[in-house]
């Protein structure tokens, strides 16, 4: 029998620890019975798991297979473009690695299931065959133990009668009185006896003997049956032990295939630059440095207002006439007059308030809008001031201006009136 725990006498085995004093009694067997169900249950559950993490092994590597050929990896470019395709290929691989996986587990489960199969045969012949010698045993015994009790009954009582017999024999032989014929007697009752006596010994002995060989052979395959048992349920123990063995041998090396893999992604992304990859992108895609011009705006009644490198000969002033010199004493042409929006006698015409609201200031310095109210505006930047209509006055040193299609207030002291230079020097006329 092999030894599975240890070589030590301390170390008890099935033979040795699984009896019952009771003669029919079966307590020991049944629970070597259930021990090996149970390890044949475990068998199961292990053979289940294995199918199972086959199938899961396998799921997970169509899943990122599938994963990887739905990646598209051609809109990104330089080093990131770069790590993001060995990223795709890598991911292919470990699909692999969980394949390769998942073929190692259906191969152990196989294994574990056929090696389950076989100990429950082998266990269910053993059983049978204990089986069968505990129902003969317990037959026998029910059967021959009332032969045995009515046997040992009558020898009990041919031993009395043959020593009463050999009381009354020994009396009257010591007696003086005793008669020839009597002492005859006596002596031939006493034959009788002791033949009597010796054969309910002899009957008693048989039946003893043959309820004795029927326990003795049930106990002589109880024993071979605990170290069939123990031998078994040691190989059992041993495959399992070596199955998980390899289940865990299975996962470290798919893991340390997936950490190769994961490291081949980390090593494309440490030469990841960002800067490097901008400048790839512009290299490859660049359209050109020119800008647009600036949108003119055109003021129907001073172009001149408009900055001299946004002009255009669409927008410049017409070539004016000559003037006629005013002699002395000519009372002023209406085209002369000066006509001002501040004089309290007249009243402003249309064309005075769009020449207001024409003036043009330039910002000499940057501000930053505190209130809603308020226009954030930059150094050398145009500004239209408002025109004036009826509603609250402008705040204390601040004006009213429009910028961008909005209308706001900046500080006075950020701007001052644009003069833009003359295309045509009158002096010169």
């Amino acid at each position: 029998m092999t030894k599975w725990l240890s070589s030590s006498d301390a170390w008890l085995s099935f033979s040795e620890a699984f009896w019952d004093s009771d003669i029919c009694g079966t307590i020991g067997w049944d629970r070597i019975c259930k021990r090996m169900k149970d390890g044949r249950k475990v068998c199961t559950d292990v053979v289940h798991y294995l199918k199972d993490r086959a199938k899961a092994e396998l799921e997970y590597s169509r899943a990122l297979a599938n994963l990887a050929r739905k990646t598209d990896c051609k809109d990104e470019t330089g080093g990131l473009g770069e790590s993001w395709r060995v990223l795709k290929d890598q991911t292919v691989r470990i699909a692999e690695v969980h394949n390769e996986a998942a073929t190692m587990f259906g191969n152990l489960e196989q294994e574990l299931s056929k090696f389950n199969e076989d100990q429950k045969k082998s266990k269910q012949v053993i059983d049978d065959n204990v089986k069968k010698y505990i129902s003969l045993k317990r037959t026998e015994h029910q059967k021959l133990m009332n032969v045995i009790k009515f046997i040992k009954k009558t020898y009990n009582d041919k031993c009395k009668e043959y020593n009463n017999a050999e009381e009354q024999f020994n009396a009257q032989k010591a007696a003086v009185t005793t008669k020839k014929n009597d002492l005859d007697k006596a002596e031939k009752k006493k034959i009788k006896c002791d033949a009597d006596r010796k054969s309910a010994d002899v009957s008693y002995k048989s039946a003893v003997e043959t309820l004795e060989n029927v326990r003795i052979r049930w106990e002589n395959e109880m024993e071979a049956g605990c170290n069939q048992f123990e031998a078994l349920e040691g190989t059992r123990i041993d495959k399992l032990r070596d199955c998980l063995w390899k289940c865990t041998n299975v996962d470290s090396l798919a893991c340390l295939k997936h950490d190769e893999c994961s490291e081949a992604v980390r090593l494309i992304l440490e030469k990841c630059d960002v800067s490097n990859d901008l400048q790839d992108f512009i290299s490859t895609n660049q359209s050109g440095s020119k800008r647009p011009d600036p949108v003119p705006y055109e003021n129907y009644y001073n172009p001149m207002a408009l900055p001299p490198h946004i002009r255009t000969p669409s927008n410049a002033p017409p070539l004016l006439p000559a003037a006629k010199p005013i002699r002395a004493g000519m009372p002023p042409s209406p085209n002369n007059k000066k006509i001002s929006i501040s004089d309290e006698n007249d009243y402003a015409t249309v064309s005075d308030v769009q020449q207001t609201s024409n003036v043009l200031l330039t910002v000499v310095k940057d501000y930053s809008a505190v209130t809603y109210n308020e226009l954030t505006v930059k150094k050398g930047e145009l500004l239209q001031k408002a025109p004036f209509v009826v509603g609250p006055q402008a705040p204390s040193g601040m004006v009213k201006v429009k910028h961008q299609n909005r209308v706001g207030y900046v500080p006075t002291n950020c701007v001052q009136q644009y003069t833009p230079k003359p295309l045509i020097d009158f002096g010169d006329i």
